[in-house]
Order: structure tokens, then sequence, then C-alpha cells
């Protein structure tokens, strides 16, 4: 069995391992969607390996580039995404080798770490391979019906300036470069990216001079949520008028609550340890990362952050 970078000859061979290996599901599997993720992120191309073995694709594992922010340092980050081995090749150890193989490659490009929030099935192996657990992603839940009554206030001044929402994400990493915190710096490219380009999820965006909010409408058996994956809001002085236009979206789409990072958003809401549990790969010898990401009230994020896509 071979192990190899992945070429854009690929690509249809390892969807067909992802649809194999996973099945269909909500996120879609297909030229496109692979594109999109991992060579048109404003991060960079990511990393994918393929497994080979009777001139065949047996398995894939993706890192797709990704960047935290400490202060003024960026740090180069991977997410570890898409993996899958094709049932004709399963119990050969191919996920492990891929992985390891992979860290490898990615460890000789620069100091760097590795992050994801792996379901309880294939965190064991994760941590096997050296991952460490942060702890449960922090999320507030809005009960709809429980907020006060809304009032309707002037029609919100939208705006898809690129002058004007690069001054808006130039604000919102300014704001949190003096946290402390780990965070996802932000642009116009990586918005239009991650939220309005994005073929597997169609999100609502909401833009103006002086916030930003990327939501959907996500359907449970019973009930429907409304999700804030992204809100940049870096002057606070809006949060009047983003709750009228999150509640607003809510009881039209009839959806139960709201979940979304901010944890202050709303007077009204739950705030804990909801979400899935993120793990971290240190692929450095800085000390001081490492005490900072240990601790999952040392990073800030938006659900878009860190959701699955």
């Amino acid at each position: 069995m071979q192990i190899r970078p992945a070429t854009i000859k690929d690509d249809i061979k390892i969807i067909d391992v992802l649809k194999a290996g996973l099945g269909e599901s909500l996120i879609k599997k297909n030229k496109q969607t692979w594109q999109y993720k991992h060579r048109n992120n404003p991060f960079g191309p990511s990393v994918v390996l393929v497994a080979e073995a009777d001139q065949r694709i047996a398995g894939v594992r993706a890192f797709m580039q990704w960047h935290w922010q400490i202060n003024r340092k960026v740090w180069q980050a991977y997410r570890a995404v898409d993996t899958a081995t094709h049932p004709d090749f399963q119990r050969q150890g191919i996920f492990k080798k891929l992985t390891l193989a992979a860290l490898d490659q990615i460890a000789e490009k620069s100091e760097c770490f590795v992050f994801n929030t792996p379901n309880n099935n294939s965190r064991p192996g994760y941590l096997k391979m050296g991952w460490q657990i942060v702890g449960k992603i922090k999320t507030a839940v809005v009960p709809v019906f429980l907020q006060p009554a809304l009032i309707f206030s002037q029609k919100t001044k939208l705006t898809n300036e690129l002058s004007k929402l690069n001054t808006l994400t130039r604000k919102h990493n300014e704001t949190l470069e003096q946290s402390g915190k780990l965070f996802t710096p932000k642009s116009p490219e990586y918005l239009q990216w991650r939220y309005q380009n994005n073929p597997m999820q169609s999100y609502n965006i909401v833009a103006t001079p002086d916030f930003y909010i990327a939501y959907y409408v996500k359907k449970h058996r019973f009930f429907k949520e409304l999700r804030v994956s992204e809100l940049i809001n870096p002057a606070k002085k809006n949060k009047k008028k983003i709750r009228q236009i999150l509640l607003s979206e809510a009881l039209k789409n009839r959806c139960a609550f709201m979940t979304l990072a901010d944890p202050d958003l709303f007077k009204l809401q739950l705030y804990g340890n909801f979400g899935p549990v993120l793990t971290f790969k240190d692929l450095t010898q800085n000390n001081h990362l490492w005490q900072i990401a240990r601790q999952i009230d040392n990073w800030h994020y938006s659900l878009g952050d860190l959701e699955l896509f």
C-alpha cells in the first residue's frame, strides 16, 4: 500500500471513496464541494493524502488550512476534516497511517497545530495519536418564546461594499487582539468563502457597516433551530438591532430556539458546554501557545469557526 499526496486527477475517485465509506448525508459530496473546501479556501489549499492499493484509492485524509491568532501573532493551523476508508479496505489501519503521514508532512512546513471536533466514536483514535481534549464548546441556547416582545426600529442599512466590510473585519480583529485569546481573523474574502459562496449550506446574511450576521434554519425531528454561525459586532453598540433581526427571523421561521456563541447578547438564555468536544494536536515547541490553547475559555470563536461543513 502506498501513501501519497492527492492530485486534482484523484478528485472523482476521492469523492467515490467518501460516498462509499461515509454514505450520503445532508452535507453534499461532489466535485464542487470538494474544490470549494480544499482548493478555494482563502487560508490556502488543504493537505490531502490518499492510500493506494491494487491501483485503487483505498482511503483519503484531508487537513484543511486555517488561521488562529493570539494578540498579533497569527498561527498556522490545520483542521482535520474529510477522512474515509473504502469498505473493501477496512480494518487495515489506513486511517491511522494516513493521519500520521499527514502530520509528518505539515509539521515539516512550519510550527503549527491541528484542531477538530471528533465524535465519540472517532475521538479515542485521535487521543491515541496524541490529540488533547480542550473541552466542550460553549454555546448560548436562547428560547425564542421567552424573549420580550419585539419593538421594530428603522430598516437596517445593508452593504456589500468591500471597503466597509474590510473596515468592519479590521476593527473586529483589532478588538480581539487585545483579548489575549485565540481567534480566527476575519476578512471579506473569508466571509464570502465561508458563508456567501458555501455550496453545502445556504446561509442568510445581514451585512451592514456596523455588524455582520450569518445564520440558517436547522431542522430537527420535532422542532427548528435558528443557528447563528457568525456574529461580528466590534463596537458592541448594535445589540438591540441584532436581537430584533434574529428574533424576527426565528419567529418567522417558527424556530423553538436560537443557538450562538455570544454569551451575553440575550438576557434570557442558557449558556454552557452544550457543543461538541474540541480537541487539539500541538506541532510546535511553543509552550505559551499550549498554555493558552488547553483551556476552552481561552478560545474566542463563532459557531462557524468550529461547526462541521
